[in-house]
């Protein structure tokens, strides 16, 4: 496998405007650059395949930048009419259902105790510090073990979800946790 770093000409944006959206965007992040992805948190100034933005930021996306994918919650200051600018839409299963009733419009959800999420887990179980769980995303399962602290299992299937909707593989995805 060769280490180099892709680039291309006009970044995606992914926004994570959600509860704890800088820990997960820098985990969204590191999963990319982990890929081979070149990556930036809030500077659309560099050369990259992706910039991952908090809504925080109060700085302006210039034109060339796409609006790839967003994951927003319930509190998000991204509503309506901005979320649907994004090509992909990534929320909680329980948000998806709030906001859009049993339809939930082509937005890709994930949850932990829904397996209706099209990101969902079973079978959780801890031992010695690890918790492990089955993960099903686009239609494969996968077993993921984490250590305990490290990451939550929402957080897992959150940052799932969002790189799912950007086009990574699962196996790229879950191959980054188990590291």
């Amino acid at each position: 496998m060769t280490n180099r770093i892709k680039t291309v000409q006009n970044p995606r944006l992914i926004v994570i405007a959600c509860d704890n959206g800088k820990r997960v965007g820098d985990i969204v992040s590191d999963v990319l650059n982990f890929c081979m992805y070149n990556t930036c948190i809030n500077d659309f100034s560099q050369n990259t395949d992706f910039v991952i933005e908090n809504p925080e930021y109060k700085g302006g996306c210039p034109e060339n930048v796409i609006a790839d994918t967003i994951l927003f919650d319930d509190d998000s200051k991204y509503s309506g009419e901005c979320v649907k600018k994004f090509r992909s839409r990534v929320t909680s299963y329980e948000n998806a259902i709030q906001l859009y009733g049993e339809d939930p419009q082509d937005v890709l959800t994930y949850s932990s105790e829904h397996y209706g999420a099209d990101v969902a887990c079973r079978n959780i179980s801890e031992k010695n510090g690890i918790a492990a769980f089955d993960i099903i995303g686009n239609g494969i399962l996968s077993r993921v073990n984490i250590s305990e602290g490290k990451y939550t299992v929402d957080e897992v299937l959150a940052c799932t979800g969002v790189l799912l909707a950007a086009g990574l593989p699962l196996a790229s995805i879950i191959n980054y946790f188990e590291n």
